[in-house]
């Protein structure tokens, strides 16, 4: 099981979030953090990448010393690396603070397989909140009415 954040906007619904590393945001990289409206983040990945690519075609054409350039292709093997994991372990969080800064409010955190199901999950113990639940985490009926 998986943890995820849930979150709900007034009128854009539900968005689950999976704490810890995406492996989409490994995989698909600038893809992912589009896809996911972290527009910043996603101009910064495009703009490095291609710093990269630069660095390493300016290398090429000057014709450096071996040792020299060596040492220039670790550096952006080394950046080209930082460019892929560091999504993938922070892509999540921002993902989050993102959601916040767009208006969602985040609800409760559920154990779940995937996020459609931590949604699913969170909408029925919402539904079932019963006032006798009081010293539980689920909130009351008043409130559920009003996060659904």
């Amino acid at each position: 099981m998986k943890t995820f954040k849930v979150y709900k906007h007034p009128a854009q619904g539900f968005e689950a979030v999976k704490e810890g590393f995406s492996w989409p945001a490994l995989c698909f990289g600038p893809l992912w953090l589009f896809v996911k409206k972290l527009w910043m983040f996603a101009v910064a990945w495009v703009v490095v990448s291609m710093i990269l690519a630069s660095i390493e075609g300016i290398s090429d054409e000057v014709g450096m010393v071996s040792g020299r350039m060596m040492m220039v292709y670790s550096l952006v093997a080394g950046g080209y690396l930082a460019l892929w994991f560091i999504p993938a372990f922070k892509g999540n969080s921002w993902r989050a603070k993102n959601l916040l800064k767009r208006g969602y409010m985040l609800i409760h955190t559920v154990q779940a397989k995937t996020p459609d199901s931590a949604v699913t999950q969170l909408v029925q113990s919402l539904s079932s909140a019963s006032p006798q639940q009081a010293g539980h985490s689920t909130p009351s009926p008043a409130k559920v009415s009003h996060l659904l």
